[in-house]
């Protein structure tokens, strides 16, 4: 019913609405909310979900308020290694990762996980990069190197990591060896600074080629020559120099939209067991959130 102000009353949040949330420390440029809130419309549930600005000496208590009412939550920058110590229970990668990015909140526990790595794999399958055993070449060592890591892994390949101290990537691969029980042999790292060989897929996890420094590249031409296909975590700007230049080579790739969407997909799958809307739409709404960009 519409009031005299023009008014109307909206029905849309109740007291049976599930709350979803992001927490982080500045939110003023986030997508999420948008991206959750469109797959909840699509799937018919009655959730919401918000951005919520924490300041550092208030994580603690905010991950106990969203512990009692909330259903779930995300955890982004510089958040992600911080919500460990504060989390009930975490999963495998999440542990081997040394970050979360998604948490459940299930009686009163809550449960950490990391989906970067999920939906980088879907961003590429979805690219038309094939991921099945694959010979990965990781630009990187953090966070999200470490996630794109245990992802080919698990789906059987090898990793290449290059960075810009060898000792330290090294390191990290055997690390990584003894945390995932695999095969040594899978897991190695070269230095950025010499050739980098052959592979099937070139993951680029550093923040080179963001703006405002959109002008950076961390390989050189003849290393995405010798990749079959190219995928860079950045997303702003959305084709960067290194994907420009891949264009240019012929080499196919996949730009870091694709991975911040599908890892929401991901988390939602987490909180619900299902994302609950079909391949098609969630592609359909993908499309939207890129005619934004």
């Amino acid at each position: 019913m519409t009031g005299a102000s023009g008014g109307a009353l909206d029905l849309r949040v109740g007291p049976a609405t599930q709350r979803f949330a992001v927490l982080g420390e500045s939110l003023g440029h986030t997508w999420s909310p948008a991206i959750h809130n469109s797959l909840f419309l699509a799937a018919g549930r009655d959730a919401i979900y918000l951005p919520v600005t924490v300041p550092p000496d208030r994580l603690s208590s905010a991950a106990d308020v969203l512990r009692s009412c909330f259903g779930g939550f995300n955890v982004t920058i510089p958040y992600k290694e911080r919500i460990l110590p504060l989390l009930d229970e975490v999963s495998d990668a999440a542990r081997v990762c040394g970050a979360v990015n998604t948490v459940t909140c299930r009686d009163g526990r809550l449960l950490g996980d990391i989906t970067d790595g999920a939906g980088m794999l879907a961003a590429l399958t979805e690219g038309g990069v094939h991921t099945e055993n694959a010979d990965a070449l990781i630009v990187g060592g953090g966070g999200a190197a470490r996630a794109a890591a245990v992802a080919f892994i698990e789906k059987g390949g090898r990793v290449t990591f290059a960075v810009r101290d060898v000792e330290k990537g090294k390191r990290l691969a055997r690390e990584l060896s003894a945390s995932l029980g695999c095969d040594g042999a899978r897991l190695s790292a070269l230095s950025l600074g010499g050739p980098l060989g052959t592979h099937d897929v070139l993951i680029q996890c550093t923040p080179v080629g963001m703006l405002p420094h959109a002008d950076a590249c961390p390989v050189t031409e003849a290393d995405i020559s010798r990749c079959g296909a190219v995928f860079d975590a950045v997303y702003n700007p959305r084709e960067t120099l290194l994907l420009r230049t891949a264009k240019r080579l012929g080499v196919p790739c996949v730009e870091g939209l694709g991975m911040l969407y599908y890892q929401a997909v991901e988390a939602e799958k987490r909180w619900f067991g299902d994302v609950g809307v079909a391949p098609g739409v969630q592609r359909d709404i993908y499309r939207q959130l890129l005619a934004r960009f």
